[in-house]
């Protein structure tokens, strides 16, 4: 009796949630792109200063970011308390492929730093910091 009653109410529970799970996944996002620009903040410092050590650790957090990245962007995320644009569902292809390109930025910067090319470090972070461009050029409101 107790679970066709809760049964019965399910699609309700679900309506009333559903925002609640979206805002969620808005802080996630948000929360997981703060954490992104302080690592590249960090990483843009070091290099300033000619520094290397602690790179490779910063540039794999950075691509374990863009690897789930993507994942935090429900059809169903983009009302209330976001920036990022409706754009993206209709270009998730697109949205998808730069977070990819900048996971491999990061991979890339990652090996660098493990061998010590300082020279290859500066270019990949600059091509990160185009990556992050050319996202939020077309995908941010």
């Amino acid at each position: 009796v107790l679970f066709r009653s809760v049964y019965k109410f399910l699609p309700l529970l679900l309506l009333l949630i559903r925002p609640l799970l979206a805002s969620d996944v808005i802080n996630q996002r948000q929360d997981s792109m703060q954490d992104f620009n302080k690592l590249m903040r960090t990483a843009n410092q070091s290099l300033k200063n000619g520094e290397i050590e602690g790179l490779a650790e910063i540039y794999g957090d950075i691509e374990s970011i863009m690897k789930t990245y993507p994942t935090l962007f429900p059809d169903d995320s983009f009302d209330g308390k976001t920036k990022a644009s409706n754009d993206i569902i209709d270009n998730r292809e697109a949205f998808n492929q730069i977070a990819n390109d900048t996971a491999e930025w990061a991979a890339l910067a990652k090996i660098a730093a493990e061998n010590n090319d300082l020279k290859a470090l500066q270019q990949h972070q600059q091509n990160l910091y185009g990556s992050c461009k050319s996202c939020h050029s077309r995908f941010k409101n």
